[in-house]
């Protein structure tokens, strides 16, 4: 499943997956790095279709698509 993830987008897929709503924040937190380390994480997730933003940028989760 987690084919060629570093260790911050294994990190960050397993705390979407038990909560959508996390902010980039709260992951930054969680996982120990810099909110912008987890904007980059996302984008690079999002390019990999590993996420997707459901919603606004304020309101919005993301999903874990796989």
């Amino acid at each position: 499943m987690n084919v060629g993830l570093n260790k911050t987008e294994k990190k960050v897929i397993e705390l979407l997956i038990e909560n959508p709503a996390y902010t980039s924040i709260e992951l930054a937190d969680k996982v120990g790095v810099t909110k912008r380390t987890v904007e980059r994480t996302f984008k690079t997730l999002q390019e990999k279709k590993m996420i997707e933003r459901i919603g606004s940028k304020r309101d919005g989760n993301w999903i874990v698509v796989r």
